[in-house]
């Protein structure tokens, strides 16, 4: 999903360009959308690719033929590195392949942790996949009158409200975030907002869902006190699946069970826990990386005498 032209479309405003960086091998293309952010003072910027690069086959030589060519488009663009974040499962023999090519670990960045349900099941089987404690939630909710529609963009106020609701006071970055999201995918009829409503017609529970091909990625979520108590949080996600089932999209993505609670929730939906590797970081100029570290430096030393005012994101690899 952030290998997608929406998603550079969505980090624009925060200063990110997209840079495709695509090559043929003998196992196949291998290719990432690299957004690049120009770091200042000086020349230099830097390169993310999001669950990037993707390949047909994650070769050793597929990967030293991207690396190669990442290294080209590197120089053209004075970056002075690249950070990864592939979605290869954690133990794959690529990730010492990339280890071999002179990449070094990150942790991780995007999610390394997440369930995948599988869509070409019959609903019948989906249902009875779920734990029977969350057909009881959906069931219950049914009954309390909660209804689950479609809405658009007009309606991110009510999901704003929610997911302030949810996750607390919500920074401004964050619901910029979300908001620009999916208003870039929508753009792209690759976005949908369900929201749950109580029989007085309140938005009490949400999700976002996008779409990557033949999969759905549920990026975010969001249920108020009363969705909790209504049981909306349930029945919204499986309103979800059901829905996109019979769309004929072949995977749902629950994104994200790194978290115990959220880890708990989601697995009573059923399908596949995946484990990623993590994130990998290429220097692709030493000067300029010297000169990078050298301004993280100066302004930690700002900051911890009280000089520095707030800091910056430069030095974080991160986007959306």
């Amino acid at each position: 999903m952030p290998q997608l032209t929406a998603w550079s479309d969505a980090n624009r405003s925060q200063g990110w360009k997209p840079v495709r960086v695509v090559t043929e091998t003998a196992d196949g293309p291998i290719g990432a959308q690299v957004l690049v952010q120009r770091l200042r003072p000086g020349p230099w910027s830097r390169g993310y690719a999001a669950r990037g690069p993707v390949a047909e086959r994650y070769s050793r030589a597929a990967l030293e033929a991207f690396t190669d060519e990442l290294r080209r488009e590197a120089s053209r663009l004075r970056l002075t590195h690249v950070v990864v974040d592939p979605e290869i499962a954690r133990g794959d023999p690529a990730g010492d392949a990339f280890a071999v090519l002179g990449w070094q670990r990150q942790g991780h960045i995007q999610i390394n942790q997440t369930r995948v349900v599988d869509l070409t099941l019959s609903e019948e089987r989906l249902w009875g996949d779920l734990r029977s404690s969350a057909r009881w939630s959906v069931n219950k909710s049914r009954r309390g009158g909660v209804t689950v529609e479609e809405a658009g963009p007009g309606a991110l106020a009510e999901f704003t409200e929610l997911y302030e609701e949810t996750a607390g006071r919500v920074e401004a970055w964050n619901r910029m975030e979300y908001g620009e999201v999916f208003r870039a995918f929508h753009r792209r009829d690759a976005a949908t907002l369900l929201l749950a409503r109580d029989e007085s017609g309140s938005a009490i529970a949400g999700l976002i869902l996008l779409r990557c091909g033949p999969r759905i990625v549920e990026r975010y979520g969001a249920s108020s006190k009363a969705g909790l108590r209504a049981r909306a949080n349930y029945l919204v996600k499986w309103e979800a699946i059901r829905r996109c089932r019979e769309r004929g999209f072949t995977l749902y993505d629950l994104w994200g069970t790194h978290e115990p609670g959220v880890a708990e929730f989601k697995s009573g939906f059923g399908g596949e826990e995946r484990f990623y590797d993590g994130a990998f970081r290429l220097v692709t100029s030493r000067a300029g990386w010297f000169a990078l570290g050298s301004v993280r430096r100066v302004r930690s030393y700002l900051r911890n005498h009280g000089r520095g005012g707030r800091s910056g994101t430069n030095g974080e690899d991160t986007v959306s």
